[in-house]
């Protein structure tokens, strides 16, 4: 449910009732229950009184407040790999790059179903770039932060925009990371992270 939610299956301010779920999932009342309540818990459910759950609306307003504290958040993570990550950390974060850059996007414009496996690697290379932080909490934040970033892309409305090589965005972060750079690649990482929320601003469709 996480995944469609994220994925933009199940559309925001969508009506999630247990007998449609259970037979969607194909799974009994109480492990139904049991996942809206921690997906309201994660920001990524609400529940109404006297109306049951819904998937989380989106805003202009969230996608700004959200921006601003994925790239406090990612910036702590960052700085604490970059001076606490060893041998291993480097190794994870070339390989996840490697993935990334292997992978054959289709354009901006290409349904986000049809981007899954290259946006599956985009978020095991921003994983990898924060996971030599040794903070299991700080991590869980910052997984949480991404799926709320997530929906974004996926419900975004599709139009031409600015060409982007991200391929080279990230290969640049990498390259400050593995420097350890903490304030170039901070710096990168979060220009990286608001100018695809410019993008989205300027595509619209938000409910404010």
């Amino acid at each position: 449910m996480r995944e469609d939610i994220v994925m933009g299956r199940l559309r925001p301010g969508e009506r999630l009732r247990t007998e449609t779920l259970r037979r969607r999932y194909d799974v009994g009342g109480s492990p139904v229950r049991e996942a809206l309540m921690r997906l309201e818990s994660e920001g990524l459910v609400e529940l109404e009184e006297n109306k049951g759950f819904r998937v989380a609306t989106v805003s202009q307003a969230q996608l700004d407040d959200l921006t601003a504290t994925r790239t406090e958040i990612e910036g702590i993570a960052l700085r604490k790999s970059i001076e606490l990550g060893g041998v291993e950390w480097e190794a994870k974060l070339v390989s996840a790059m490697h993935f990334l850059a292997s992978a054959s996007r289709e354009s901006d414009q290409a349904p986000y179903d049809r981007n899954a496996d290259w946006l599956a690697y985009h978020r095991a290379f921003h994983r990898a770039l924060v996971e030599g932080c040794q903070s299991p909490i700080l991590l869980d934040i910052r997984e949480r932060l991404f799926d709320l970033g997530e929906r974004y892309v996926a419900l975004s409305i599709s139009t031409k925009g600015e060409a982007r090589d991200h391929v080279a965005e990230h290969r640049a972060i990498m390259a400050a990371a593995l420097e350890r750079d903490a304030d170039k690649a901070v710096r990168l990482n979060r220009e990286h992270i608001e100018r695809t929320t410019e993008k989205l601003k300027q595509l619209g469709g938000f409910a404010d």
